[in-house]
C-alpha cells in the first residue's frame, strides 16, 4: 500500500549524471542530464584525498569489492568504466584517502567500456561542481552522497567543515537544495548536531536476504527520531548477494516502503510535517512506475530520460 499524501512535485535524480553516454560524476554527464535527458535533480559521490580536497568520485577504496565489480565494466548502463592503477601499480592503488589530488588526477579517471579508450573528463574538485550548479536554472536539488567507509567516519566532520566554509564563501545563493545523504546512523547523529544549518538523510539500504522483520529497515523512523525533511532507501544491487534470496527483493523492498509510507502518513497527521522520502537506483520502467504510484517523491535513475517521460505522463511537476 502506498502513500495517501501523493505530491505532485516530483525529482528525478540522475545518478552520477547521464552515464549512458558520459563518464559518470563529470560536468558533461551533468549538462546531459539537466538539459537533454530532462532531469531536475543530481545525484553525486564525494570522496576526500589526503590534502583535503573533496572529490566527486566513487570508489573510496579501489579494492572493495564494489570498485572491483565496477571496474570489471559488469555495471549496466554506465558506457564508461573506472580507469585505476593495475596491480602492479601498487604504489597508486590506495584509498582517495591515501593520495593527494594531484596524485589522484594523475592515476584515476574513465575509459570506454567497449574501446577501453582513456576518457579526457575531467573528475572535478566539489569547489568546482557548486559554481557550476549555480548557473544552473533546471536543478532543483542535489543529493551528495558521502562514501565515507565505517573506519574513516572522523573525516566526516573534515568534510562539512569544509563544504560550509566553501559555501559560506559564496558570492551568491544557491537556487537548488544541498541534501547529504549519509548511511552511518551513528555518524549522522553526531555531525547533524554540529552543522544543524544542513539538510541530512539517512540512506539506508535493503538487504536482498536475511530480513525477517520489516520494520527494522524501514527509513522514516530514523527521520523522525533526526527530525530530518528527506529519507532515502535502496535495494541491494545484485552482484553483492551472496546466497540466493528466498523471496524477490523487490517484493521485499515493496513490503518495506508500504511500511514507510504508512508510518510517514500518520507522522504527517499528527504533526503536520512531510518527510521526503527517496528510492534508488532504479532503471526498470515497471518499478519506477509503481514507485510512483506508491508516492515516493523522487528516484534516483540511470535513465532520467525514461523516468522523466514517465513522471510527467503519471501527472507529475518537474519544474
Amino acid at each position: 500500500m502506498g502513500s495517501v499524501y501523493l505530491q505532485d512535485k516530483f525529482l528525478v535524480i540522475a545518478h552520477r549524471g547521464s552515464v549512458a553516454k558520459f563518464p559518470e560524476n563529470t560536468f558533461p554527464a551533468f549538462q546531459e542530464a539537466l538539459n537533454i535527458d530532462g532531469a531536475n535533480s543530481l545525484e553525486v559521490d564525494l570522496s576526500f584525498t589526503k590534502d583535503r580536497e573533496i572529490v566527486l568520485w566513487h570508489d573510496w577504496d579501489p579494492n572493495s569489492p564494489t570498485a572491483l565489480f565496477r571496474q570489471e565494466g559488469k555495471e549496466p548502463i554506465a558506457k564508461f568504466l573506472p580507469s585505476n592503477p593495475s596491480s602492479s601499480e601498487s604504489r597508486w592503488r590506495q584509498k582517495i584517502s591515501e593520495l593527494t589530488l594531484l596524485q589522484f588526477r594523475d592515476h584515476y579517471g574513465y575509459e570506454d567500456k567497449i574501446t577501453h579508450s582513456k576518457s579526457n573528463a575531467r573528475i572535478p574538485a566539489f569547489h568546482e561542481f557548486i559554481k557550476w550548479a549555480g548557473q544552473q536554472d533546471k536543478l532543483k536539488l542535489v543529493l551528495l552522497k558521502f562514501r565515507v567507509p565505517a573506519d574513516e567516519l572522523n573525516l566526516f566532520p573534515v568534510m562539512l567543515k569544509k563544504i560550509k566554509g566553501f559555501i559560506d564563501s559564496l558570492d551568491f545563493q544557491l537556487r537548488f537544495q544541498l541534501v547529504f545523504s549519509i548511511p552511518h546512523k551513528d555518524a549522522l547523529s553526531r555531525i547533524q548536531n554540529q552543522f544543524s544549518e544542513f539538510t541530512f538523510s539517512y540512506d539506508r539500504e535493503v538487504p536482498a536476504v536475511g530480513i525477517v522483520n520489516y520494520h527494522r529497515f524501514t527509513t522514516i523512523p530514523r527521520a523522525m527520531e533526526l527530525k530530518n525533511n528527506f529519507a532515502a532507501i535502496g535495494l541491494t544491487v545484485p552482484h553483492t548477494i551472496t546466497s540466493k534470496p528466498t523471496m524477490d527483493p523487490w517484493e521485499i523492498y515493496q513490503h518495506i516502503l508500504s511500511l514507510d509510507f504508512k508510518i510517514r502518513d500518520n507522522y504527517r497527521e499528527s504533526s503536520s510535517k512531510y518527510i521526503k522520502l527517496i528510492s534508488w537506483t532504479f532503471n526498470d520502467e515497471k518499478k519506477m512506475r509503481c514507485l510512483i504510484n506508491l508516492g515516493v517523491d523522487g528516484i534516483v535513475t540511470d535513465r532520467p530520460g525514461v523516468l522523466k517521460d514517465l513522471a510527467l505522463d503519471m501527472g507529475k511537476i518537474l519544474d
